[in-house]
């Protein structure tokens, strides 16, 4: 494990202990609302002789995390796959296109690396129980790891939350709630935290500035695998779905360990896909705050925020990296291409950094030497009622001859 030091503040450095929860940065709170960062006695250096050949998935590089191996509470979780969708990426402008499956992960999402270190931390520290507000994956990733660890959960979920997520949790154990905004769930996330030393998961701030700084190390790994997966180099470019940023600012810190350690030789671009324009119009706008923008009822639940966060314009700033608004049909579209090829199902919100890397192509952004990622973050396997509902299959016809007219009819397909 890395000696862990404290925390300190994304924006001004300011430093915390590590022993108590402290809902983003005090002294940045009045002007910008800013998240904690761990920090180590001396820098995490991950590379070709880091990963451990004891230990498989993310805990392969304890040694860059703030936790021993030891001390994981794990289902197994990373080692998810980095797939060459060379057919896609032609069509696209981009033959050196790639894709990050975290729906390999073992609740479906890339959740489950956050939730592997927090929960851990959370045993290690002695703290009797994981609160999280969560539309979706956060809260099913809590809930398995949680019931790994034998210590309870409660996830805060709005009311509009699909069926099917708050059954879920439910069946790994959780205690579900429901709430009627997202700011009432972060509220009772930090009270849950303050009064019953519960380790708050997620974020529990207004505005909200990210997850817990332990939790958020657990993205680093995204970093480390790419790379890894890369034999130890960086692509140009890292597209994912984002909401507050989680992944994209672990993934800057991984990234930027590497490239210190002199395994890397630079950082790539880090783009954002959003649902609503939070970033994008503060990047355009200059401002050093995420901007809330007008927005409501987007089917791309898990990145459908209208504010983002500091931590994550951070991550796109510090990388070079940019910010592009997805609108919705421009994802459905993506999501249905991704089944195709390379012939995986993910959300609406997974699909969204397909969707971004057409777009940044199209405007010449993005080059057709360029190695891009696309982090495809979940399972559309929650989705598959309301994403990929249709007619019903049509009959075969009971002969090979009314088969292929089947078949012709139905879906194009000529023998």
């Amino acid at each position: 494990m890395a000696e862990l030091t404290g925390f300190a503040c994304i924006r001004c450095g300011r430093a915390y202990p590590a022993t108590r929860d402290h809902w983003g940065c005090p002294a940045c709170a009045g002007e910008v609302a800013a998240n904690l960062a761990v920090t180590y006695a001396a820098p995490p250096q991950p590379g070709a002789d880091s990963p451990s050949a004891s230990h498989d998935g993310i805990w392969r590089y304890a040694d860059s995390l703030p936790l021993a191996s030891s001390n994981a509470v794990s289902l197994g979780e990373g080692r998810t796959p980095l797939l060459s969708c060379e057919r896609l990426g032609a069509t696209l402008g981009l033959p050196r296109l790639m894709l990050k499956m975290e729906s390999q992960n073992p609740t479906g999402s890339f959740k489950d690396r956050m939730a592997s270190v927090g929960v851990s931390w959370a045993m290690v520290a002695g703290r009797p129980g994981i609160a999280v507000s969560s539309s979706g994956n956060a809260g099913i990733s809590a809930a398995a790891y949680s019931a790994r660890a034998g210590i309870p959960c409660v996830v805060f979920a709005t009311a509009s939350t699909p069926r099917i997520i708050l059954r879920t949790i439910g069946a790994l154990g959780a205690m579900v709630v429901t709430t009627t905004t997202l700011e009432e769930r972060w509220l009772l996330n930090r009270e849950v935290a303050e009064a019953w030393g519960w380790l708050p998961l997620s974020n529990a701030a207004d505005p909200p500035v990210g997850s817990h700084p332990i939790a958020v190390e657990g993205h680093k790994t995204l970093a480390y695998e790419i790379a890894e997966a890369l034999e130890w180099t960086a692509p140009d470019a890292v597209i994912a779905p984002v909401a507050y940023g989680d992944a994209l600012w672990g993934m800057l810190r991984g990234f930027q360990e590497m490239r210190d350690g002199g395994v890397l030789r630079a950082v790539p671009r880090l783009i954002a896909a959003e649902a609503y324009p939070t970033l994008s119009t503060a990047l355009a706008s200059d401002s050093e705050a995420p901007l809330r923008v007008a927005g409501s009822g987007s089917r791309a639940r898990s990145i459908a925020t209208n504010i983002g966060t500091y931590q994550a314009l951070e991550a796109i700033r510090r990388s070079g990296g940019t910010a592009v608004h997805v609108p919705e049909d421009e994802a459905i579209k993506a999501q249905a291409a991704l089944g195709r090829d390379p012939g995986t199902l993910v959300e609406l919100s997974s699909a969204m950094p397909l969707a971004a890397a057409a777009a940044l192509a199209r405007a010449g952004v993005l080059q057709p030497d360029q190695l891009v990622v696309v982090v495809a973050t979940a399972t559309g396997a929650r989705e598959v009622e309301e994403s990929f509902s249709g007619s019903e299959p049509p009959p075969a016809g009971g002969s090979l001859e009314s088969l292929a007219a089947v078949l012709a009819r139905e879906y194009g397909f000529r023998v």
